[in-house]
């Protein structure tokens, strides 16, 4: 009987039982690879629904990496900011940007392990995420409860360490 209404309750929740599957997407950066990431609607409902929406509009195309923190030991790397499609890398104003939209914060239990996708913050300002995101270089567990996890890399790990300050995303597409 148990077997039963587990092995039930594990069709109902799967792809093929006509469960919901969580979305992936796929982040193309030029001259480094493809990463895959899955994306966590269920820990950050409000996150990964804008998230997919500034993907499917096609806003992160071309956008570039300005941020990688690898010292004293690998950390994260960012991007998002649309200022990098126009801007020097260098310039002062790039890291600032964004959309205009200020999402909530969404506390939930997603650990930073190497691959976590997070929603990049003013640190005195919890509620003041927008479309800028950063990957876990490393497993960061200082980082949570502090920043919205929203996704994780599921193909692809070895790109990240690769990426540097200035590389372009050629494109993120949603691919389920």
């Amino acid at each position: 009987m148990t077997l039963t209404i587990l092995g039930s309750l594990l069709i109902a929740f799967s792809p093929q039982g006509g469960g919901q599957a969580n979305p992936r997407v796929s982040i193309v950066v030029e001259n480094r690879g493809t990463m895959v990431a899955e994306l966590f609607p269920n820990e950050a409902p409000k996150t990964v629904a804008r998230f997919v929406q500034l993907v499917k509009s096609g806003f992160y195309d071309g956008v570039r990496f300005h941020r990688v923190e690898n010292a004293p030991r690998p950390f994260i790397i960012v991007a998002g900011d649309p200022l990098t499609k126009s801007l020097p890398i260098t310039d002062p104003k790039v890291g600032t940007g964004g959309t205009g939209t200020r999402l909530p914060f969404e506390k939930n239990n997603v650990q930073f392990l190497n691959g976590t996708l997070g929603l990049v913050r003013d640190v005195r300002d919890k509620d003041s995420g927008d479309c800028q995101f950063f990957i876990c270089n490393g497993d960061q567990r200082f980082l949570e409860h502090s920043y919205v996890g929203f996704g994780r890399v599921i193909q692809g790990l070895e790109v990240i360490p690769k990426v540097q300050v200035g590389d372009k995303i050629a494109t993120i597409r949603v691919v389920n």
